[in-house]
């Protein structure tokens, strides 16, 4: 698939250079399609970039300043996503020292049975919070219940139509998570006024973004998702943006934020070009709030 998307692009620039009597070569096209595939293939392999993120919240408790979540998505463990990938990445996290852990979805992409030694390194994963998960239409195509439950051995919380409380320093965080549009359950917990309205904080896992609109008229204050891979690889980069409106980054909604990873890991062709892999590291504030450490250098 990767390599014939080259093959279509060089050999479009061909036909278009005869227009304009230029003579291109079929071997420059073969040859061509090949060394793109490596150098995509190569940056599919290198390890996640750590992407810092600022989210400023209006209203947001002193206490509440400076929480930092680390967002995972679409890691891909399967065929080509296996346990020393997996295992960089956890340790990744793990040296950001975050608060709180997301997991938005395609984390798994194959038998539960095929890859529990890939698997086992997430249950490493440390946060003051806790590490969550909702299950993305990966999990589904192969089993979604053994996702969950392979998960939830290694003390990953599953939040698929529920949310939970959590308490940080003498305030109360909601964080809830709803199941991915192909599982065809119902999404129950998209209001989170019915379980702690005075949080000062709501979060919603999902693993597409496109229920962004929904989450913002609902209440919630930031939305972590995933699913689109950035597009992955060009040109996909540029069709995937007919598709979907948010693609990666950090994008405001109504009042909410939505963070939208591209995928720490990738599926398919092994294959990046145009975008990275990578682990999102998402830091809450307040707007323009002044950071103690730069305090102390004025």
């Amino acid at each position: 698939m990767g390599l014939l998307s080259f093959i279509f692009l060089f050999a479009l620039t061909k036909d278009i250079a005869i227009l304009f009597n230029l003579t291109i070569e079929h071997d420059w096209v073969f040859g061509a399609s090949i060394l793109l595939g490596l150098v995509a293939t190569k940056n599919a392999l290198k390890k996640p970039i750590i992407k810092n993120i600022r989210v400023e919240i209006e209203n947001l408790p002193q206490e509440l300043c400076g929480l930092k979540i680390a967002h995972i998505s679409d890691l891909h463990i399967g065929p080509s996503i296996g346990k020393n990938y997996v295992e960089n990445v956890i340790n990744a996290v793990n040296d950001l020292k975050p608060d709180l852990i997301a997991l938005t979805g395609d984390i798994g992409d194959g038998p539960v049975k095929e890859h529990r030694e890939a698997i086992a390194p997430i249950g490493k994963l440390k946060s003051k919070l806790g590490v969550f998960y909702v299950p993305g239409n990966h999990e589904y195509y192969w089993d979604a219940n053994e996702w969950m439950n392979a998960l939830n051995n290694l003390k990953v919380i599953v939040l698929v139509n529920r949310g939970k409380i959590l308490n940080y320093n003498d305030k109360n965080i909601l964080i809830c998570g709803v199941p991915d549009p192909v599982s065809k359950l119902e999404l129950d917990i998209i209001t989170p006024l019915q379980i702690e309205p005075s949080a000062p904080l709501k979060i919603l896992l999902s693993h597409r973004p496109n229920l962004s609109a929904i989450a913002a008229q609902n209440g919630y204050d930031l939305q972590l998702s995933g699913h689109t891979h950035g597009g992955q690889f060009f040109p996909w980069t540029i069709v995937v943006k007919l598709i979907h409106k948010n693609v990666a980054g950090l994008y405001r909604v109504n009042k909410m934020w939505l963070n939208v990873n591209p995928g720490t890991g990738s599926w398919g062709p092994m294959m990046r070009l145009g975008t990275r892999t990578e682990i999102s590291l998402i830091e809450i504030n307040l707007p323009h709030q002044v950071h103690d450490s730069l305090v102390k250098n004025l």
